[in-house]
């Protein structure tokens, strides 16, 4: 079901920031991530069949996964599901194997929007507002909640379908301080000289 994206597709700076969560979790900051209910989705490219990591807000009820596109089907990670719906999710530590559906349900899209605005409503409704017509509150969601697109990822035992993205800049930051801190060092010691 094809849902109208209202905020304009991201490009230029605010993609890059808004990609930017894939690089602060190859850091190692996938802790700071969880806090922020982020996630890194790890599908399978629809043409490339080559593993492909997008950063997602989600919430969890139970062993579900839900997260809101604001750009409708527009999106490569959404589209990427709709031709192959085995996925990885990582949250913190935890690498989760799920397998992606679209809710077409609109009592099921209510229970979903209203788990994202319970968390943080005024930051919630100011993200979720533009991707509807209507004005939202509590009042108004039971009427435009199927304009949003919503995927609902349920977990599955067996192997990860996506390999995990690598923490593998984990050394970037403690590399950093250690440089630094050695080069004050010197300094200070060539001062003292």
């Amino acid at each position: 079901m094809e849902h109208k994206a209202m905020m304009p597709y991201p490009k230029g700076l605010l993609r890059w920031v808004l990609r930017f969560p894939v690089q602060l979790y190859r850091l190692g900051f996938g802790e700071l991530l969880k806090l922020l209910n982020i996630m890194i989705l790890g599908v399978r490219g629809r043409s490339s069949g080559l593993p492909r990591y997008a950063p997602v807000e989600f919430r969890r009820h139970g062993s579900k996964f839900y997260v809101v596109s604001g750009w409708g089907e527009r999106p490569q990670w959404f589209r990427n599901l709709q031709a192959d719906p085995l996925a990885t999710v990582q949250i913190g530590g935890e690498t989760q194997r799920v397998r992606a559906h679209v809710i077409e349900d609109k009592s099921e899209a209510l229970r979903v929007l209203n788990l994202f605005r319970r968390s943080v409503p005024a930051v919630s409704n100011a993200v979720l507002a533009p991707m509807s017509t209507g004005t939202l509150n509590l009042k108004t969601l039971p009427d435009i909640s199927h304009q949003f697109t919503i995927m609902r990822l349920d977990i599955e035992s067996g192997g990860l379908p996506i390999a995990p993205l690598r923490r593998d800049l984990a050394w970037v930051l403690p590399g950093t301080l250690f440089v630094g801190v050695a080069l004050m060092s010197l300094r200070l010691l060539r001062q003292r000289n």
